[in-house]
């Protein structure tokens, strides 16, 4: 279920300004589609998705200074269907450890990936660097990326590392319905797609791509 918050509510929440919310809007920091219109007894009222909107303009508020609103705008916007990235230039120091990146540009064995694919590689590589998984764990997960990536334009995911038995695994599941998990399985770790798009974004972004 998603939980929504009212106009009204957000800007007491945030301390932003009517003005202020209006103008991300036009400058594509928040989605037309998160402005839900609905009738009510005073007309009608604006409500959005609740956690979207909130962490949404967390992020704005804490990089406003750091970029200009066209930079973040290129960082928080959906990404276009079909761009792809090389792989020597962003498997790097950049974005995770050289040990890490070797592997997955052995592993994939391509050029270029996607989006997608490399906000996975990230969130794999930072799993591995907290010893949540291992090099052969990687190996196993790792043709699972084009199939993943491409249902991840398609909603929101999260990634999770659940234990069983004494063994890790990863699990990419919706966020909406939450992961359901029999008491067997311990969640380890778990990241927001979406949040690890936004650093990837960035990251990008400092490298000029």
């Amino acid at each position: 279920m998603q939980f929504e918050i009212s106009k009204k509510d957000l800007l007491r929440e945030t301390g932003i300004s009517y003005g202020q919310l209006y103008r991300w809007k036009r400058q594509n920091l928040i989605p037309e589609e998160w402005f839900i219109r609905r009738a009510s007894y005073t007309g009608q009222e604006t409500f959005f998705p609740k956690d979207k909107v909130l962490e949404r303009v967390k992020t704005i508020q804490h990089l406003k200074d750091r970029y200009s609103l066209d930079e973040l705008a290129r960082m928080l916007s959906p990404e276009i269907a079909g761009i792809n990235y090389p792989v020597e230039r962003v498997l790097g120091k950049e974005i995770m450890d050289q040990p890490t990146a070797d592997l997955f540009r052995d592993k994939i064995g391509k050029e270029f990936c996607t989006f997608w694919e490399l906000c996975l590689i990230y969130t794999l590589g930072l799993l591995r660097s907290k010893y949540l998984l291992h090099e052969t764990d990687l190996k196993r997960i790792s043709h699972k990326l084009p199939e993943w990536s491409d249902n991840l334009g398609k909603g929101s995911y999260k990634i999770y590392v659940v234990k069983y038995d004494g063994f890790n695994s990863v699990i990419l599941a919706a966020k909406e319905p939450p992961l359901l998990l029999d008491r067997a399985f311990q969640v380890m770790a778990s990241y927001d797609l979406e949040e690890i798009g936004t650093t990837v974004k960035q990251k990008l972004s400092k490298m000029g791509l």
